[in-house]
């Protein structure tokens, strides 16, 4: 696009929100913390730990996550439960079972969030999460982003998107945007197959777009991006070329 004019990825409905919501974020966490955090990388130097798709897996996240948002563990339960339909492998075909036999896509819940009458609060992970690092982590950031918004009465009602935007205001939008969108294919001896997953609230484009612009409202190295996966990556891009360009900004502190 030699002499094209620069795009973002989103249309000017969720551009606006997405600014909306930032401006929002700034006043309720202070700019000059927002400008502190740091974007969390899939590395050792954040998560010393060897994950062994083990219970004790979410466990340590719960902790490390609630480190990292400044939350007190002591106030949350962790528990697990089986949301996912029953799978079947044999002869590399993966086949997800249809209980309704409709044949329509199977829906379930990855993570969930909710108070005790003793006021404590709880966070559920679906078991099968514990099977993908990078998933387990974005569902953790998810819940625990509940906690930052419900329990410190930030908001009066659940708002999921605006949920998701937190996770990348507490800079988990790498494992947010990489976890949207999955594509796993196999082959056996005699057949092959694949399978997508979408999770999540808010879609690629709106994620790489927030955040992009709080790169941009940092204005920090992003040698980070390296981790986003491919389509991800060229989306980030795409936007932070756009926030360089246009003139079209809302104005922070």
């Amino acid at each position: 696009m030699l002499f094209g004019k620069v795009k973002s990825t989103v249309t000017p409905e969720d551009k606006e929100w997405i600014e909306d919501a930032f401006l929002w974020f700034e006043n309720v966490y202070g700019a000059k913390f927002l400008k502190s955090i740091q974007i969390i990388e899939p590395t050792q130097d954040f998560f010393n730990y060897t994950f062994t798709q083990s219970e004790d897996d979410a466990h340590y996240l719960m902790g490390r996550i609630c480190e990292i948002m400044h939350i007190d563990q002591r106030l949350i339960e962790l528990y697990f439960f089986n949301d996912a339909p029953m799978e079947f492998e044999q002869e590399g075909i993966y086949t997800t079972s249809n209980p309704d036999d409709t044949g329509k896509k199977n829906h379930w819940a990855l993570g969930e969030f909710s108070q005790k009458e003793n006021g404590k609060f709880q966070i559920g992970i679906e078991l099968k999460e514990l099977q993908n690092p990078e998933s387990l982590i974005s569902t953790m950031a998810h819940e625990l982003s509940h906690f930052k918004l419900l329990a410190d009465n930030r908001i009066d009602g659940n708002d999921e998107e605006l949920t998701d935007l937190n996770c990348i205001i507490f800079g988990f939008g790498i494992f947010l945007s990489n976890s949207i969108f999955s594509f796993q294919q196999w082959q056996g001896a005699s057949f092959g197959g694949w399978e997508t997953k979408r999770s999540g609230y808010i879609p690629e484009q709106v994620a790489t777009y927030a955040m992009a612009l709080l790169q941009n409202y940092q204005q920090g190295d992003d040698s980070w991006s390296k981790y986003l996966n491919n389509s991800v990556k060229k989306m980030y891009d795409k936007n932070i070329r756009y926030l360089r360009k246009t003139k079209d900004q809302i104005k922070f502190k």
